[in-house]
């Protein structure tokens, strides 16, 4: 007990040393690790000192974050002025403490968000806080862009379950077929030779924005804009060569697209039926962030001479099926 005792004494210690302290996150690393979450509670509550902040104790349980996280803790009455700030650096097998004064808090956290030049200084309420953008250039599948809110009602020690999720939409095209039955091109093959996601979600704010919140900025806005999509570290997140020739005979070509959710997003499959240009533009209702949404298609009719142009009714037979973004047993964190 009387190591626990010091442990915790000294935890607590350089958490009041850093709790006003603002400092940048580190730039995120490359390519897709699945969404963390932790949970917060109070695991060495007899050992607590006699004062009236509240303190949180987080302990990493599996398959830690190797990234800085950064709590922000906030009132909330009136404009959810910011509390406090810290940095934590989760340490496998060891707790990391944070603090902030009690009473009821707006608790946010971050991880792998670069916070600009300025770092977080900038950030006095809440409402700065949700000015933050995440952009698509600087996300990545491997490790995304995470972000989570939670509710405490106050006290020196509380459990508080706060999930940390990407902003990112996955969605999988597992499976497509085509078969065009006895209309008069019946016998003929579609040939794919690109796919690429229309009003790709590119800049989106995820706090305070709605659930979920709508894109700031999109792209591929109708055509495909193989362009700015060169620019992204990652381009093939929302474009990518095609599956060749695609028959009665269902292919699984198993590709894997990302972007920001919005209203208008669409899968596109680009191609020729004969001589014949045309485009499958699928679209992608009701996704939502930290979701995989698997699809298998079957092309029926010809697609339309445009890609932004929706196809008749039965064209395309769509087969979606949403899942976790991660089958794997959640990573926690104990505050």
């Amino acid at each position: 007990m009387k190591g626990r005792k010091s442990e915790t004494n000294r935890i607590f210690s350089f958490c009041m040393r850093i709790a006003a302290c603002h400092a940048s996150v580190i730039t995120l690393t490359a390519l897709l690790q699945f969404p963390a979450f932790f949970y917060a509670c109070s695991p060495v509550r007899e050992s607590a000192p006699a004062h009236n902040d509240g303190q949180i104790y987080i302990q990493w349980t599996k398959n830690p974050i190797q990234d800085s996280v950064d709590l922000f803790f906030f009132d909330t009455t009136g404009v959810q002025l910011l509390d406090a700030y810290q940095k934590v650096v989760p340490i496998e097998g060891q707790p990391t403490a944070g603090l902030s004064r009690s009473g009821p808090r707006r608790l946010v956290a971050l991880a792998r968000v670069p916070s600009g030049p300025g770092g977080w200084y900038g950030v006095r309420g809440y409402a700065d806080l949700c000015k933050t953008s995440f952009l698509l250039e600087q996300d990545s599948p491997l490790q995304p862009l995470l972000y989570g809110e939670a509710r405490t009602e106050g006290g020196t020690s509380m459990d508080v379950q706060l999930p940390l999720q990407p902003l990112l939409t996955h969605i999988h095209l597992r499976s497509v077929s085509c078969d065009f039955g006895t209309l008069p091109y019946a016998g003929q093959t579609f040939f794919n030779s690109w796919l690429f996601l229309s009003y790709a979600g590119a800049e989106c704010r995820p706090l305070g924005a709605g659930d979920p919140p709508e894109p700031l900025s999109w792209l591929n806005a109708g055509a495909l804009d193989s362009v700015s999509a060169r620019r992204l570290p990652h381009p093939e997140m929302v474009w990518q060569t095609g599956c060749g020739e695609i028959g009665p005979k269902r292919i699984y070509p198993e590709r894997d697209f990302y972007c920001y959710p919005g209203l208008r997003t669409c899968l596109v499959l680009e191609g020729r039926v004969g001589a014949d240009v045309c485009y499958y533009p699928v679209p992608l209702r009701g996704l939502r962030p930290g979701k995989t949404y698997r699809l298998d298609l079957t092309l029926q009719r010809k697609g339309a001479p445009d890609p932004d142009m929706p196809v008749e009714s039965g064209t395309v037979i769509v087969d979606c099926f949403t899942v976790p973004w991660e089958q794997e047993t959640p990573r926690t964190i104990y505050l």
